[in-house]
């Protein structure tokens, strides 16, 4: 018996026959699935702690005199406002600062320093208004005082309110650094 003959060869303008799958090797020497390359993520730039720090403080302190200005304009205290205090704090401290672990617990302990100092500040637009009496009377030497009525007028409402600003702070700071 005899081999089989190979086919004829082509002519050129003839159709090849077709070929078996051969899979290609992946691109940039790398192994991946269906000869495709993977891509590395591209690298985090570390974040700035020290300005993510300073911006963190300064929103803080801005966002307590807003706090204070609103509650005083609304007559009122509602968890909007809270949040979005700790939203503002969480900003700063998220996006500048990155990823350092400390921010959020920074985020949180900010969130209800800013939640304190804006009802400080409302006491203080209130005692202004009614009584006239200016900064250096409500902080200065009479802070005890201030406290003192500031404690006076705490209730399960105003509890609610810092658990929502450290709760936020501290989720929304983790929240941002990551991206």
């Amino acid at each position: 018996m005899t081999a089989p003959a190979p086919p004829p060869p082509q002519q050129p303008g003839q159709p090849q026959p077709l070929q078996p799958f051969q899979p290609q090797p992946p691109a940039f020497d790398q192994s991946a699935p269906y000869g495709y390359a993977t891509l590395a993520a591209a690298p985090r730039k570390p974040g700035n702690l020290g300005a993510g720090i300073a911006l963190g403080l300064t929103a803080t302190l801005a966002g307590a005199v807003a706090y204070g200005f609103i509650m005083k304009a609304a007559n009122a205290q509602w968890s909007y406002f809270a949040f979005a205090l700790a939203l503002v704090i969480a900003l700063g401290l998220g996006k500048v600062g990155g990823r350092h672990p400390v921010l959020p617990v920074l985020g949180a302990l900010c969130s209800l320093l800013g939640v304190f100092l804006g009802q400080l500040f409302f006491i203080f637009l209130v005692l202004h208004q009614q009584y006239g009496v200016g900064p250096t009377e409500v902080f200065g030497s009479d802070l005890g005082d201030t406290l003192t009525g500031w404690r006076s007028l705490l209730d399960a409402k105003d509890v609610f309110f810092y658990g929502i600003a450290a709760v936020e702070g501290f989720l929304l700071t983790r929240r941002f650094g990551r991206d």
